[in-house]
């Protein structure tokens, strides 16, 4: 009898507590359109927002619970739902009611009114413009997690992407604590305090500089995971969204409830959402955002109102993605996530990496919460020049620091799945993957304690022929305090071998300072002049090499010192001696000689400045993360005569300012404008080209190649030489032609200009060239991804240099764009 009366008890609690979950959607009867954030309330006073495309989702207790569902300009529907109701959906009937108490103005929109007043007083509610300065921590949680608890998936944590980890329960990922600062002179910094990932010895700093968690929503751009998409408050907002006043909160501090919606969806990337503005100030206390497509992507902002400076702040963000039912990508991690997984765009990298499927139950989420925070403190100073400084204790703070700065609860789940994720990373082998993307992504493939050069392979040109060879360096396996680097490679056509070796001290990892030597022998371009900061010495392939067919054979030794002064100025110093001989029958007229073999010592400082890119600088680095514009490369170079028996005394200059305009509708121009000067004794070999790239051929398809970034397609190779030239590039990118999802071709307008001229061409012996003292002039067209990184280039050469013939003047080419 006591075991049935239990029995019947325990019925009888079940009964009592059932629970059930409720979803459904809201739509208008007129049209069967969703209704974006309409408010259901449950049992008279739990209240929820639908989502933008009218769905929803909540918990009842017990057999059932009334509902009532209300939306602007519809009739309020109320009614019954019954736990074993899996999915209901509302049809609000049309009402021409309007809520009297937002009417603001006589306008035919009252919504667009209030928006063009919070956007005029964004100058006194945006925390950025209407303090002097502000400081505070926050404590950020980023996990992946599944729907149903049973996460199954492979991992791969790289600086490129995260398709991320675990096997069963939460996929915990990581911990932060940061100190931030702001000042309107100084700008921002986050200072990161403490730092851990569940399964890494080590931090993974990738992770700190993913825009998961925007802290402003008043900026002309709202950029999250790498994607800017328009901002609701942006001066130019109302071109871009339609907004529509929803209701008025009952709070303490009313505030208006305000729909926006992307206006121009296939021109500009906007996000769907509601803004909660203050009555009074028409600050935002309140907003949430989605985005439904091949991901569902939600965030919340959360503000808290400071009285004394009469001043909403930031107290929280969360972000949440899901996978979605198509037709939307959100970059994330150099990636997107689409239909079921978070994945990395198809590139290169796959050929040295296994993709794997993972479930269509994961979820990502991130939350930030903000404390401590303080306003126009005197004391408040920038300590570093990056905008992410990670501390040299941040990996190592003890679990007493967790305690006291954890502003979320760490539960039982969170704790079990962190021990986890060591045995399960070890299986799938994610530490090494990300030692080889990373290593990729600087050239280089990682074979135990050899760094393996991925650039030194293989290339072709027409004076070598193919040209194979092996070259790298020792990775922290060796030493983390130096390395031993070299290469060997061998020209088929010419029958030489080529090398390098030398070595790499590192002084200082966090400012990139180091001593290095080096000793080669190897051939160069005549008239190149490179900048030793700020080019890219890794590259799939290189369209000028190719054609090059004017080289001259050097021995070079040389020793440097490179050193960051602060993360946005990178310098370097060098000096060095080289041994020339020619290939070409050239000889340079000088001292009543004719120097075919000569000697040089060299000296040559160069910097790039870069004071607007965004840096993350750790105990092991510091790596831009954000490239801005504009920036400025500069070198000068002087030959000494008798420095290591140098035969010739000269100096070379080179300034380069590069600028590039983004726009929202993902459009972009680009302007490089580069000036070089070379006085003294200067030999043809270290004069200047303009980056020619036209092989010296009569027939418009015998010159078919690869067309160049940045180099003259019309222009011959060996056509002119410079001691002194300036050069413009202008390259207008439209926006892409939205085809099919796939198929999303790009249409390039291009402009290029160069002028130049030399003092005495009469002492270059035996080589034929012009100078641009006219000027030289090209324009082009380029259709860029026609199929993959395939597309066509076109150029015309006119102007002064025009030739006779329209096939002297038009080049033909395809180009190539390969993401890393």
């Amino acid at each position: 009898m006591r075991h049935f009366v239990t029995i019947l008890l325990l019925l009888f609690g079940v009964q009592v507590f059932a629970q059930a979950i409720i979803r459904g959607k809201v739509v208008s009867r007129q049209d069967g359109e969703a209704l974006p954030y309409a408010e259901i309330q449950v049992n008279g006073n739990r209240q929820i927002l639908t989502n933008i495309d009218g769905s929803f989702k909540f918990e009842i207790l017990g057999d059932s619970a009334s509902v009532e569902v209300s939306y602007i300009g519809f009739k309020t529907f109320r009614t019954t739902v019954y736990s074993a109701v899996k999915f209901v959906q509302y049809s609000l009937q049309p009402s021409q009611e309007m809520l009297q108490e937002v009417m603001i103005g006589n306008k035919s929109n009252p919504a667009e009114d209030l928006i063009q007043r919070a956007i005029e007083a964004k100058d006194r509610n945006d925390p950025e413009k209407g303090l002097e300065n502000f400081k505070f921590r926050s404590y950020t949680k980023f996990i992946i997690d599944n729907e149903n608890s049973q996460i199954s998936l492979a991992a791969d944590s790289t600086s490129r992407d995260i398709r991320t980890i675990i096997n069963e329960g939460r996929g915990y990922l990581s911990e932060k604590v940061s100190a931030h600062r702001y000042s309107q002179h100084g700008g921002e910094q986050e200072e990161v305090i403490g730092t851990k990932t569940a399964g890494f010895e080590r931090p993974v700093y990738q992770l700190l500089n993913l825009n998961i968690n925007p802290f402003s929503l008043y900026q002309n751009s709202y950029n999250l995971y790498k994607t800017d998409y328009a901002g609701p408050l942006a001066n130019d907002a109302l071109r871009n969204y339609t907004y529509k006043i929803l209701d008025t909160t009952q709070t303490k501090r009313p505030a208006y409830m305000i729909y926006f919606k992307p206006r121009r969806e296939k021109v500009v990337a906007g996000l769907e959402g509601i803004l909660y503005l203050d009555t009074e100030t028409l600050a935002i206390q309140k907003a949430k955002a989605q985005l439904l497509g091949a991901i569902r992507l939600e965030v919340v902002h959360n503000y808290q109102y400071f009285q004394q400076e009469n001043i909403w702040f930031p107290s929280s963000q969360t972000t949440t993605i899901r996978p979605g039912s198509g037709g939307k990508e959100i970059a994330v991690f150099g990636g997107t996530i689409s239909v079921g997984m978070i994945q990395p765009k198809k590139s290169v990298l796959d050929i040295f990496s296994k993709q794997k499927s993972v479930t269509n139950d994961i979820y990502l989420n991130s939350s930030t919460t903000n404390y401590d925070i303080q306003f126009n403190s005197e004391e408040i100073t920038q300590t570093h020049g990056a905008e992410i400084l990670v501390n040299a204790e941040a990996s190592d703070q003890p679990e007493n620091f967790w305690e006291s700065n954890r502003q979320e609860e760490f539960s039982r789940r969170d704790a079990g799945t962190q021990r986890k994720v060591d045995s399960l990373l070890a299986a799938n082998g994610v530490k090494r993957k990300i030692e080889i993307k990373n290593a990729i992504a600087s050239g280089y493939y990682p074979l135990g304690f050899w760094d393996l050069d991925l650039s030194k392979i293989f290339k072709f040109n027409n004076y070598e022929g193919i040209r194979l060879g092996l070259g790298g360096k020792t990775n922290d396996q060796v030493s983390d305090k130096f390395n031993i680097k070299g290469y060997t490679t061998y020209g088929f056509k010419d029958q030489v071998l080529k090398y390098g070796i030398g070595t790499e001290i590192y002084l200082n990892k966090r400012t990139n300072s180091s001593l290095n030597f080096f000793h080669s022998r190897d051939i160069e371009e005549t008239g190149t002049f490179d900048y030793l900061k700020g080019s890219n010495t890794f590259a799939i392939l290189e369209p000028r090499f190719v054609n090059i067919n004017f080289f001259y054979n050097y021995r070079n030794t040389w020793a440097s010192v490179t050193h960051d002064i602060i993360p946005q100025l990178s310098t370097e110093l060098r000096l060095g001696r080289q041994e020339i001989w020619q290939i070409k029958n050239y000889a340079f007229h000088e001292n009543g000689l004719a120097w075919s073999d000569y000697e040089l010592g060299m000296a040559t400082f160069s910097f790039i400045w870069r004071p607007f890119s965004k840096f993350l600088s750790t105990p092991e680095s510091t790596k831009m993360i954000e490239r801005n514009f504009p920036q400025l490369t500069g070198q000068i170079e002087h030959s000494f005569k008798g420095l290591f028996n140098g035969d010739f005394d000269f100096t070379r200059l080179g300034l380069k300012a590069e600028h590039e305009i983004k726009n929202l509708d993902r459009s972009r121009t680009e302007f490089i404008l580069e000036g070089n000067l070379a006085f003294g004794e200067v030999p043809l070999t270290h004069v200047f080209h303009s980056y020619p790239n036209n092989p010296n051929r009569e027939q418009i398809f015998r010159r078919f190649s690869v067309a160049g970034r940045n180099s003259f397609e019309t222009m011959y190779y060996n056509e002119f030489f410079s001691d002194r030239q300036a050069m413009l590039h202008v390259r207008h990118q439209l926006r892409p032609f939205l085809i099919t999802e796939k198929f999303q071709p790009q249409l390039v307008l291009i402009s290029r200009f160069a002028i130049g001229n030399m003092d005495n061409p009469e002492e270059h012996l035996n080589i034929p060239f012009k100078t641009m003292e006219k000027g030289f002039s090209e324009a082009g067209l380029e259709l860029n991804r026609i199929f993959s990184g395939f597309g066509i280039s076109t150029a015309y050469r006119y102007g002064a240099y025009h030739l006779p013939t329209f096939k002297e003047n038009f080049s033909l080419k395809f180009t190539l764009q390969l993401e890393l």
